[in-house]
Parts: C-alpha cells; structure tokens; sequence
C-alpha cells in the first residue's frame, strides 16, 4: 500500500523555509529512499531490519530522520553486542525475551558513561527492532542516573516552565502548536509489534500519536522533551482524556509564550550573526587575507612579492 511522504520543507513554529513535495510510494522505496548512498542501506536487506524501516514510514509523517536514527542505531547495536548477527540474536530473543532484557542492560554498561540524551538516542532502534519483531520487553529505563543535559535553559532562571515543555515538545517532533494540543495522556506511550500505540508514559522512548489529514500518525519526543514531561506530570492529577502538555485553559498562554520566546531567540542569534561577521570582516580589512603577514612579522623574504 502506497503511503503519503513529504520531503523538501522543514518546520519551526511559525514559520515553513520551502514548500514540500508530496508523493505516493510504497513504505520500502521510502526506506531505501532514506538511506540511499549510506552504509546502513545493506541493513535493509534484513527482513527485522527493513520492517522498522516500513512501519516507520508508514506511521510517522516525516520519517526520514526516524528511520536513519532507527537503522543507525540497530547497525551499532548488532555490531556490539550481537556479534554483527542481528538475524540469530531475533531469534534468540523471540524464543527468550529474557535475553533481550540482557542485551539492552550489556548496551547500557557499554556506553555507562554517556548523558540521558545521548542514552535515549543509542537506545532508540534497538527497541524498535525489537518491539516490532514480537519481543516484549521493558521499555522504562528505569532509574539510573546518568550526566543529564539541559536543553533550553535560561540562565537568569527566568523561562517559564510551562513554556519551556511546550517549546521542547515542538523540537525534532515535526509537531505543530495546534496538534500538540489535541495529544492526550492516552496518547503517549510505546509501540506493539504491529506498530500501534500502548500507552505507557514511562516509555522511553516516548511515541506520541496524533490526528492528521492522513489519519493517525505517530512522532516520539525528545528526551529532554520526556524527562520535562515526566516531572511536570507529577504536579498534575491527570486521566488519559486530559491533555498531554498542559491544561486545556493553559494553552493559549503558553503558546503566546512559546511565541514570543522563539522571536526573541531568533533575533538574538541574529544580532550576534551579525556581530561575528561584522568582526571578522573588520579584522580582514585591517589584516589581509590569513598568513599575509606572517613573512614580515618573522623577518622572513615573501617568496611572493614580485619586487
């Protein structure tokens, strides 16, 4: 069955960069699509491997980012803890689950020194692939500390935290304001083998489904995004049909918080662009071009100078 795939355009609130080109193809001309001229498009070749490759493109709007993370981290993941046999290691955890459990915990030790984010990316396409092959496992990492990194902070402590979830669930989930406030808290969650949502907001990582044009989709937060969710979601007395974000009578205000926020980002790094350029074109005007210098500053004949 041909799907809807967008390519050519990207989003940030407010504002569209290029128009995007529609087209109809089947889920597995998407995927090699994706990955043509990588080297994770052998990967495909696999038939667990090229199966999260088509749910991929079958259920999220813009894949293409989903699936090479998906196929990227599988390939890694095969190659460090599956002994580059990814096919006998499904196997194995088909007729065992709990040697999946094991495998993700030795892929944890591996990398033990890395931050949360970077934890949540490495662990993105092993669960995938193993959830959609039929292996059940947890999907909660659980509660082990590691470094965190702080994304979108204000220095003077002054970013509101509602703004701050709201604005951090609009990075890399191709979301928009008005579809993130119809997310409910059943809407949150991981995914079974057939690639539908199961609600668990303690999933990591975290699949959001939402309503499009196309019929339901799915996107998947960032991790700040769901470690912020997670703590605010503890001040709230929530049921699944509540919204997933905020209150319903918040909304307004933090969009025209997310709003103004991400003008006024925007033209702060314009003002330092400007402030980079204007300094390094000065220093060139005074300074030549680089090295132009460097033979009469060390007292050196300039093989160049033609006098």
């Amino acid at each position: 069955m041909a799907v809807r795939y967008e390519s050519g355009s990207s989003y940030f609130p407010g504002y569209t960069t290029s128009d995007s080109t529609i087209e109809y193809l089947q889920p597995s001309e998407i995927a090699q699509r994706v990955l043509k001229n990588r080297r994770e498009l052998a990967l495909l070749e696999l038939p667990s491997v090229m199966r999260v490759a088509e749910i991929l493109a079958e259920r999220v709007r813009r894949p293409d980012v989903w699936i090479r993370n998906a196929v990227t981290t599988i390939d890694r993941f095969g190659r460090e803890v599956c002994d580059s046999d990814l096919a006998a290691t499904l196997v194995v955890c088909q007729q065992d689950p709990m040697s999946a459990e094991l495998l993700l915990e030795n892929y944890r030790r591996l990398h033990a020194d890395v931050s949360n984010v970077q934890m949540a990316a490495l662990m993105f396409g092993p669960k995938l692939w193993l959830a959609l092959n039929g292996v059940v496992f947890a999907w909660d990492e659980g509660y082990a500390e590691r470094p965190r990194v702080h994304i979108a902070n204000s220095a003077k402590g002054d970013f509101d935290p509602g703004v701050r979830l709201f604005m951090l669930s609009l990075i890399g989930t191709g979301l928009n304001f008005d579809e993130l406030a119809t997310i409910r808290v059943k809407d949150a969650g991981s995914l079974d083998e057939s690639g539908n949502l199961v609600p668990n907001l303690r999933s990591n990582p975290l699949a959001l489904e939402y309503e499009t044009d196309e019929g339901r989709r799915i996107t998947f937060f960032g991790e700040e995004a769901r470690a912020t969710l997670i703590a605010a979601l503890v001040d709230r007395d929530v049921t699944d049909d509540d919204p997933l974000i905020a209150p319903s009578d918040a909304f307004d205000e933090l969009r025209a918080g997310a709003e103004s926020r991400g003008r006024s980002t925007i033209e702060s790094n314009s003002r330092v662009d400007r402030v980079l350029c204007s300094t390094v074109g000065s220093f060139f005007l005074k300074w030549g071009i680089p090295g132009r210098n460097f033979y009469a500053e060390n007292g050196l004949p300039n093989p160049y100078d033609k006098n």
